[in-house]
Order: C-alpha cells, then structure tokens, then sequence
C-alpha cells in the first residue's frame, strides 16, 4: 500500500511538471544556432530575402543563423527536410508562397503545407508586373485587354513554369478578361524575358525583382502591377484592379515556417524577433531596393493568410483545369 501512494506521487508529480516543459524550454531559447532552411540555389529571390532578414534576425536573437540551401523540386525537397526536424525552434524554412500551392500542382508530396508546418511571420512581398515588349502599341491594361480582344491571331503570355504565381497569373488574367491568351511555359524567368523582348511572346506576367531592371532600361514596358495595392517600388504603375479587373490580386510572397508542434512560446519569440528585424530601416531599404515590400504581423494573422492564399489559388489552378503534376 505504501509502494503504491509513492507510485501515485511520482506520478502525479511528472503530470504537474510536463506542461510547463515547453515554456521553460522558451525561457532558454534560442541556446544554439538556427539552421534556416532554404529550398532553392543561392542567389534566388527567395535565397536574397532570407539573407537580408537573417542578418538582423541573428542580433536580434542573439544566435548565429546558418543558412542551409536545400533546392530542388519546386522547394518540395527541403520543405521536406524541415517537416522531418525536430520541432524546437532551431530548424525554420524560409519559403516563399508557392509552399501553399504545391498541394494543388503536385500529386505525391511528402507532407501537408498545412498540417505538417506552424507559420511564423510574413517576411515580404513582391507583386508580378505585367510586361510587354517595347514596340507593342498598348500603353496600358486596357488598351492590351481591346488589343486582345481584336486581334487576327491568338496572344500568347509567357510564365517560368508551369504552375508558377506568373502563369496563375495569366490564368487570372484570363478569366477575369474573359480572354483565351495562349501560356508558353518557359524554364524559369530569364529565357521567357528573353523571348518576350525578343517578341516570341506577346505577354509575362513576372515578379518587380526579376524584370524592373528591364523595365528602367526601357528594354520591357509595364502596364501594371498585380497587387491590391499599388507597390512602394513602382509606385507610378496602376494596380490591375485600378485597371479594370476587380478582385485581381497575385503576388509572389516569402515567410517562415516552423515544424508542426513547435512551443507556442518559441514561435511568438520568432515572430516578434523577425518584426523587429522587418522595422529596421536598413533591411527595409534592402528590401524595397530588390522590388520586395516587407510584410510582417502576427503570427495568427499570417497563418490565417497562408490559409486564404491557398485557397484562393487553389480556385486558379482549378478554373484553369491546371492537372497536378508527380
């Protein structure tokens, strides 16, 4: 009888302690460096974005962050890698929105975007820019949108792949236009640019940081940008719904995720040390000089995003009849 009332101590002893567990493992965190997993080359829009926040994120956490490219598979192979790892705060992915739209685009994941992941905070976003050649004659989305509409061939716009936020964009664009604008997928956003000045395709789509530059060296012409609200970037283009086409509203956007499972305390502390990163004037300078607009917010109001992105591009690719690919 004594053997058992110690049991029963121990026992209720281990249920009071266990619940406090995560918030002291809170109170010490972070105690190591990060490991920031990115899913694409070095380089990138995605890769560019992380380290301007990284280099803040690390004084304001007082931890070295190391950064760990793992592309391959439209950000599927180290999404993965991140889904898999321990859920302590020390492994983040930093991804951009094409994380919420790969349910629909690919038919054999590893992992579910939602269910597999705790979205921690926005980082920043970069609206698409309708681009033409310099030589076509509309000067505005208007004017393309007649020039569609009453030409003797079928337009064509061109996208970095299938699948990509540049071709549900010209899906979009298609369907709020009532158009049937023929997509030319291209691998990756360099070649289609090139064709586009080239005049091989009449039309992109295509992310500020990829085609500004075109843009200011008069080799493209911008008609408008596909965010709802005008950019800080480019700030004399219209919006598209300024144009005309309500409810248009597509841009290519980063964030953080975590593990699921991760403290919540350890994902407020996150949250909190990537806005402070976002309010500092130099990382934002950095990022509005690459066409990026920083985000931020809390934590439950980007998780909530992340929820009504997926939908709503999920609507595309479905309008679109878009098939998942393996």
């Amino acid at each position: 009888m004594k053997m058992m009332k110690i049991a029963a101590v121990f026992i209720f002893s281990v249920l009071a302690v266990t619940p406090s567990l995560p918030a002291q493992a809170a109170d010490t965190y972070p105690a190591k460096p990060i490991t920031v997993v990115v899913p694409f080359p070095p380089g990138g829009p995605t890769d560019i974005v992380a380290r301007i926040v990284s280099q803040s994120l690390s004084k304001q956490l007082g931890q070295t962050i190391v950064i760990d490219n793992k592309p391959g598979a439209s950000s599927v192979i180290g999404a993965g890698h991140v889904a898999r790892a321990a859920a302590d705060g020390y492994t983040l992915l930093f991804n951009y929105s094409g994380h919420v739209i790969n349910p629909y685009l690919k038919s054999n994941l590893p992992f579910d975007p939602i269910k597999d992941f705790v979205p921690v905070a926005g980082l920043a976003s970069t609206p698409q820019m309708l681009v033409v050649a310099p030589g076509n004659k509309a000067g505005s989305v208007e004017e393309l949108v007649s020039q569609a509409k009453s030409a003797g061939k079928k337009l064509t716009f061109a996208s970095s792949s299938i699948g990509a936020p540049s071709h549900l964009a010209g899906e979009l664009f298609n369907q709020l236009t009532s158009l049937h604008i023929l997509h030319v997928p291209y691998r990756g956003s360099a070649p289609a640019l090139t064709d586009l000045i080239g005049g091989q395709v009449d039309m992109m789509f295509d992310s500020a940081p990829s085609s500004i530059n075109f843009v200011r060296s008069h080799k493209l012409k911008a008609l408008g940008v596909t965010s709802k609200h005008r950019s800080e970037v480019t700030p004399e283009l219209p919006t598209m719904e300024e144009s005309g086409l309500k409810g248009f509203d597509i841009t290519t956007w980063y964030g953080v995720w975590a593990p699921a499972n991760t403290p919540t305390d350890i994902v407020a502390h996150i949250n909190q040390a990537i806005n402070n990163a976002l309010a500092e004037p130099d990382v934002r300078a950095k990022l509005l000089q690459e066409g990026a607009d920083p985000m931020g917010g809390t934590q439950q109001a980007f998780a909530a995003f992340c929820k009504t992105e997926s939908d709503r591009y999920g609507a595309i690719v479905k309008a679109a009849q878009i098939s998942p690919q393996s």
